[in-house]
């Protein structure tokens, strides 16, 4: 019986932990895209004489972008979900250390 409760506190401080992740882990994943693909364009516009202001949005170029963007969220994500977890599994286990 006291295991049943057990998983089921454990799966109760969970929960908010995985639903903060649920949302943060797509904003990672955005905001790094999002980061190289505005970094890529401005380095791009000022090797090409195209720069204006530092407040001005860079120029689209008429070039592809890099689909390593795409790689490079997804690893940001990746490695901001193993910190996630161990985080969690670090605050659980506390949790669970200071209620014996």
């Amino acid at each position: 019986m006291n295991k049943l409760i057990n998983d089921t506190d454990k799966k109760a401080i969970y929960e908010p932990w995985f639903r903060a992740w649920l949302i943060l882990a797509p904003i990672v994943g955005l905001g790094s895209y999002y980061l190289m693909r505005n970094s890529w364009r401005r380095i791009r516009a000022i090797l090409h004489g195209e720069a204006g202001s530092v407040w001005d949005a860079p120029p689209v170029p008429q070039v592809a972008e890099p689909f390593q963007f795409v790689w490079y969220a997804l690893g940001a994500t990746a490695l901001f979900s193993l910190f996630w977890f161990g985080i969690t599994r670090l605050y659980v286990k506390s949790q669970l250390t200071s209620s014996e």
